[in-house]
């Protein structure tokens, strides 16, 4: 549904694909094509980022299979990875979701998570990832939460360009 609740109104914030961005919080900045990025001091330092995917769901299945065959990918990725999840969860305008919760560590120690929500309306699967280091969590959680709040799926026939012509709320 578009702002305002006007079905008819044409999407002009910024998007990944379906996903339509409307808020941003302060300190992030949009990334055409991948989602946003949280940038330190040094703005060649990623500090933590939440990328927008999707793909079609594969024909005969359903969004827990998907899931599962994504997690045994990110296991061939990460070997150590510890997971918990997927559990459902409340996503605005989608007819399921679910959230997965990936800890592993990188190549320089850090201990990483990811958190996945995976989203489905009919035979359409978003996938927003955030990804920070563990001991920064607390910290940048309520960003991720506004991020998820001011997300948006799209109607397949408005699917725009990678960016729009409208400014999203900077929070």
């Amino acid at each position: 549904m578009q702002p305002g609740n006007q079905p008819e109104a044409a999407w002009t914030y910024p998007s990944v694909g379906r996903w339509g961005v409307t808020v941003l919080p302060p300190g992030w900045m949009l990334v055409p094509g991948f989602g946003a990025r949280q940038i330190g001091d040094n703005t060649q330092f990623v500090i933590c980022n939440i990328g927008l995917s999707y793909d079609p769901l594969p024909q005969d299945k359903t969004l827990l299979e998907y899931i599962a065959r994504q997690r045994e990918m990110l296991l061939g990725k990460f070997p150590a990875a510890k997971f918990a999840g997927p559990q459902p969860v409340p996503f605005q305008n989608a007819e399921e979701a679910y959230m997965l919760l990936i800890r592993h560590a990188a190549r320089d120690g850090v201990e990483m998570l990811h958190v996945q929500h995976y989203v489905r309306v009919a035979d359409w699967i978003g996938v927003v990832t955030f990804t920070a280091p563990e001991q920064m969590l607390r910290t940048v959680r309520p960003d991720h939460e506004l991020f998820l709040r001011g997300l948006r799926i799209l109607p397949p026939q408005e699917e725009p360009a990678a960016s729009g012509s409208k400014s999203f709320v900077q929070a």
